[in-house]
């Protein structure tokens, strides 16, 4: 379409510059919706990424787990500002104070105290009710409600509540709630029932060159990112908020509710468009303004996929986009989000491709590398070596929150699994510390120390891992 020549051609040079393999992106625009699609599902094979490609919305699902619980509220199922443990009396937090007095709310706009622990929930092993009795032993690191800190660990308990609640899985919940009503055929809850349909993209990766990976599996932490959708259907989940909440003619959601999850509430600062402001997070939103108007959006990503969803109140337009590459993504969603929101809004065209391609012909290769922290002591103590042979390191350990963690010996090596992350090499650093690289928290990878300690009785007792930067190391303790 002549129209959005400006946009089709500034995506293909963005593309280009940051290797993303594939990317299709639905407009809505003065009430007419628009599809366009770019490169390949999968490097390998060669076929091509349509607007019908599916692919994972990562956070963006979020805003539908925050809607399913609206509607539940709004049958009278729960209520978003009673405490959690009226629903769930079980349920209790590491906090005392937060453990009597949170509330759903509180959970949605990500004000708990609770920020991190990522490395708690890619656990397929247990159930999403199950996970809720492993926040007791996350620590918090800020007071109850003073901050808002992103947490994906809140989102993944949500879930687990409204199963307790309504005696139904989350992933039927967001059917009845969200697909069926609303005609989106090809999305799904559930990495292997995405992964079985016609027309699935494999995420990707950049090291020194693309790669083909394998798709991660976080169905039991569903509930903060693990939807699989297709521009098409998205379009239609964007083209229900742009309509305020309603559909067909019908509002599904009332307009007090709907402008409750659209509106801050709390303060929070995250990446967003140059020349944005944000104004805070509402219940599974981000709250941006614009040159004065309104930015409703979300970003969304898990390894080697990344989604954004935004629209501009006033004019009733925004865009979903989907791409095979999760890093780095900010560039590239800002840069398109700003040639859109600029048109949608008559402003003067601005070159925000160029913009958001520092130079040269190729993205750098430390602009791949953002999401690798070493965390790591500066320097080690000469001339120390472990109390054991490392066989004795060897076995099961377990932490409450955490789960269980494995040591194993790869010939004169030790590498831990961290559950389905397996492998991950271990090198001596000092007395009984290791380097352990490519720790997984989210799309985080870590370099972190991993230090053993003994039992009274002199055998290996346990470790202690700098799994979560912001609060004390995690202590695992070993099966004996």
């Amino acid at each position: 379409m002549a129209e959005y020549t400006f946009l089709t051609e500034a995506m293909a040079a963005l593309m280009r510059y940051y290797s993303i393999p594939g990317c299709a992106i639905a407009v809505i625009h003065g009430g007419n919706g628009h599809m366009f699609s770019f490169g390949f599902r999968n490097i390998e094979t060669k076929e091509p990424f349509t607007p019908d490609t599916i692919n994972s919305i990562g956070s963006c699902t979020k805003s539908m787990t925050a809607y399913a619980v609206m509607r539940l509220a709004e049958r009278g199922l729960v209520d978003i500002d009673e405490p959690v443990s009226r629903y769930v009396p079980e349920f209790t937090l590491y906090d005392a104070t937060a453990s009597r007095q949170v509330t759903l709310r509180d959970m949605l706009c990500h004000r708990t105290g609770l920020g991190g622990h990522d490395g708690t929930w890619p656990d397929n092993g247990i159930s999403r009710s199950q996970f809720l009795k492993r926040l007791r032993y996350m620590e918090p690191n800020a007071p109850f409600r003073a901050i808002a800190q992103y947490s994906n660990v809140m989102y993944a308990a949500i879930g687990g509540i409204t199963e307790v609640i309504t005696g139904k899985l989350w992933e039927d919940i967001l059917r009845e709630e969200i697909f069926e009503p609303l005609g989106m055929t090809r999305t799904y809850c559930l990495m292997d029932e995405a992964a079985a349909q016609d027309n699935c993209a494999m995420p990707h990766w950049w090291n020194n060159g693309l790669q083909v990976i394998p798709r991660w599996n976080i169905d039991m932490a569903g509930p903060c990112g693990s939807i699989m959708s297709t521009a098409a259907d998205m379009s239609q989940w964007l083209s229900f908020h742009i309509q305020g909440g309603q559909w067909q003619g019908k509002q599904l959601l009332s307009t007090d509710a709907f402008a409750m999850m659209h509106t801050p509430q709390i303060a929070m600062e995250y990446p967003h468009l140059q020349g944005g402001r944000s104004l805070g997070y509402g219940l599974g939103w981000r709250v941006l303004d614009y040159h004065g108007h309104v930015v409703q959006q979300h970003t969304g990503k898990i390894e080697g996929y990344s989604a954004f969803q935004f629209y501009e109140e006033s004019t009733g337009s925004g865009a979903v986009f989907l791409q095979n590459l999760h890093a780095p993504d900010n560039p590239f969603i800002f840069a398109v989000q700003g040639l859109l929101l600029d048109y949608f809004l008559d402003r003067p065209a601005f070159d925000w491709a160029g913009y958001y391609m520092p130079g040269g012909e190729h993205a750098p290769e430390d602009m791949y590398h953002t999401l690798e922290f070493d965390c790591m002591p500066e320097r080690a103590v000469a001339g120390t070596k472990p109390s054991h042979a490392l066989s004795a390191y060897v076995g099961t350990y377990y932490n409450e929150a955490y789960g269980k963690f494995c040591i194993g010996l790869n010939e004169e090596n030790l590498e831990l699994s961290e559950r389905d992350v397996r492998h991950l090499p271990m090198s001596h650093f000092q007395y009984d510390t290791f380097k352990v690289e490519h720790v997984k928290e989210d799309t985080d990878l870590y370099t972190i120390p991993l230090t053993f300690f003994d039992e009274p009785q002199g055998q290996v007792g346990g470790f202690a891992l700098r799994m979560e930067p912001k609060v004390s190391d995690i202590i695992f303790k070993k099966y004996k």
